[in-house]
């Protein structure tokens, strides 16, 4: 450290003064401020002191704070994730314990008493199971999706109903804000809602002037980039910029108000059109892409048919809960003017559709029934779907009268219902040869093949065809199921009969009587939710009916079912890995972040004690040396 010299030659001793003082207070204030650094261990105490290294350390402390929350949720996360792995544990093993009981009681050894017996033992586990799924940690239900606060899963009078949905809960884990799930809810692990009822009716809405350009597949099926288009009616040519659109009116009036002036643009139920204006027939119509975007394409625009530009065009919009029944089957629209019944369980719900206007009413209609149902929009944005949250219990979606579960394509037995998806997915046995022969009143005997059938209209259209007009069939109006009715008069008894002790009409579900000449026969195709409940129900019922087949039927479902919840039960074990992976990682990273932290905003405090001791020698040394300068003698004042 330099000491500032004093003793000037031949100055004032004013001067002099001066200069002393301003040594010395300039060396305290630097004492002073290397003191106030190893008190608080930092460089400086105000970012004016050092700007640049006080941005660098806001960057870092924003950092550590950002890593500091991520921390905080994996840790909530893991916490929750280890009880979740305990509760599928839990579940696992008590489905293993079933499994066991029907694979004993399928044995022709056991008695009806001791397969009662085991009945007692597979009502427990169903209870326990029902425990489980309602397991919390801390205050929140781990299987319950979004609704964490609200118990999850209820036994009711026919079944197990479940009140979650099918969401997780996700936490922000990374410091760029990526999230991850840490929960699986009842109807991912438990698969407490069953397969969809889903027609293969394409809804198909039509193009309105309100549909969102974000709804739009567009021709390519990959949505619509909008940008700028180059439209020309071979004399004058515009280059329109249509981003900012929102809807399909939008881009219409933006068109409109840029096009040339024998041009307008329209829309029909599928298409955007830009075709000649009145009174300009003689025009052309040229559409090109401006620069590199893809908007005329993405919109048809490029296609040019008969003169008009998007003729030929479908833009195919989605399915969405603003979309009108209007605008329904290609903007036919649909009309919903009969009720529809939905049977679960012991549920049998009416629901009336009358007043609704757009899908979302639809679904709403449904969802508010007490008939344990979930619709909701497919995920290709094409169907409905609707879906029972009542294990244990068989899901009938039925006509009442008309035809609105057809027309929404959620009648759970239509024409198009294939053969090998009934009956729980066993299907419809037949024999070799005829199957079943139909006995009008007449006496008349029409006999029946099903092999080759593989829907139930095929099957509707084969009975017709060997009946000759003496019997018709169809789907019933009312309900669900196969109708027969006879045509003919006559002393004898309408009546459907087996041949060659073929199963097909017990497995069509027509094995039943006539009425009045009309038999109805009954719903073979029900949703049924494939979970452990319903595994552990049918497994119970068919022990205490000492129903063999039943047994070996619930027996298989449970091992199904068990083989689902290890798979997972596996994909959560490798999200508690990898969420485990990335707290290790936060952990590193924000270590070194502190690391650099440090280096901009601590002091080195071997460095400051060097550095004060310096600045007190200097100062010891300069007051000594004023000591000596200072003394003033009389020739100061002679000179």
């Amino acid at each position: 450290m330099a000491v500032v010299p004093i003793n000037l030659a031949r100055v004032s001793t004013n001067l002099r003064a001066f200069n002393l003082l301003n040594t010395v207070r300039s060396q305290n204030v630097g004492m002073f401020s290397v003191q106030n650094q190893l008190a608080t261990g930092l460089k400086y105490n105000s970012p004016s002191q050092s700007p640049t290294e006080a941005m660098m350390a806001g960057v870092f402390e924003r950092r550590i704070e950002t890593l500091g929350a991520a921390q905080r949720n994996l840790r909530t996360a893991n916490a929750v994730i280890t009880s979740g792995e305990a509760a599928m544990s839990d579940a696992i093993s008590l489905l293993t314990q079933a499994n066991t009981l029907a694979t004993e009681s399928a044995s022709d050894t056991l008695s009806a008493e001791e397969r009662g017996a085991l009945a007692i033992s597979v009502d427990s586990i169903l209870n326990q199971m029902i425990s489980v799924g309602n397991r919390k940690h801390l205050d929140t239900y781990l299987f319950a999706g979004f609704y964490s606060d609200q118990q999850p899963f209820e036994l009711v009078g026919d079944g197990v109903i479940y009140r979650g949905d099918d969401n997780q809960h996700r936490a922000i884990v990374e410091a760029d804000l990526t999230a991850e799930h840490f929960t699986l809810n009842g109807a991912d692990f438990f698969s407490a809602v069953s397969d969809s009822v889903v027609g293969v009716i394409d809804l198909n809405p039509g193009l309105t002037s309100s549909t969102r350009v974000s709804d739009l597949r567009g021709t390519t099926g990959n949505g619509v980039q909008l940008g700028r288009v180059r439209v020309s009616d071979g004399t004058t040519t515009a280059i329109i910029d249509l981003s900012g659109a929102a809807t399909v009116g939008d881009i219409v009036e933006k068109l409109n108000a840029e096009l040339p002036a024998t041009l307008e643009a329209a829309m029909d139920e599928k298409s955007i059109l830009i075709q000649p204006g009145a009174g300009s027939a003689g025009a052309t119509v040229s559409v090109e892409e401006d620069g590199s975007g893809t908007t005329a394409r993405d919109l048809g625009l490029l296609s040019v048919s008969g003169g008009v530009a998007g003729a030929t065009s479908d833009l195919d919009p989605r399915l969405t809960a603003r979309s009108t029944l209007d605008s329904l089957n290609d903007g036919a629209g649909i009309s919903l003017a009969s009720d529809i019944v939905i049977r679960n369980g012991a549920r049998n719900i009416p629901v009336d559709f009358a007043g609704a206007e757009t899908i979302e009413d639809v679904l709403n209609r449904i969802n508010s029934s007490d008939a344990a149902a979930w619709a909701r929009l497919s995920d290709d944005g094409r169907r409905i779907e609707v879906r029972s949250r009542l294990s244990g219990a068989n899901l009938y979606i039925e006509e009442a009268g008309g035809n609105s579960a057809t027309l929404l394509g959620i009648r759970s037995l239509r024409g198009d219902t294939q053969f090998s998806e009934m009956n729980h997915g066993r299907g419809v046995h037949t024999v070799a040869g005829d199957d079943f022969r139909i006995v009008t009143a007449s006496g008349a005997a029409i006999d029946i093949d099903v092999d080759g059938v593989s829907t139930m209209q095929e099957l509707i259209d084969r009975i017709n065809a060997a009946g000759g007009g003496a019997v018709t069939a169809s789907l019933t109006p009312n309900g669900n199921g196969l109708r027969l009715i006879d045509q003919t008069s006559g002393s004898d008894t309408f009546r459907v009969e087996k041949l060659n002790l073929s199963p097909a009409i017990d497995d069509l579900g027509i094995a039943v009587a006539s009425n009045s000449g009309v038999i109805t026969g009954a719903d073979h195709n029900p949703i049924r939710v494939n979970s452990p409940f319903t595994a552990l129900m049918e497994l119970r019922d068919a022990l205490r009916s000492d129903d063999q087949q039943s047994i070996t039927f619930a027996g298989q479902r449970v091992s199904d079912v068990m083989s689902r919840m290890l798979e997972a039960q596996g994909r959560m074990a490798a999200q508690a890995r990898n969420l485990g992976d990335r707290e290790l990682r936060l952990e590193s990273e924000t270590t070194a972040t502190r690391v650099m932290h440090s280096d901009v905003r601590d002091v080195d405090i071997s460095e400051a004690i060097v550095k004060f001791q310096q600045l007190q020698t200097a100062l010891e040394a300069n007051l000594q040396t004023a000591s000596r300068i200072m003394n003033l003698s009389l020739m100061n004042y002679l000179q």
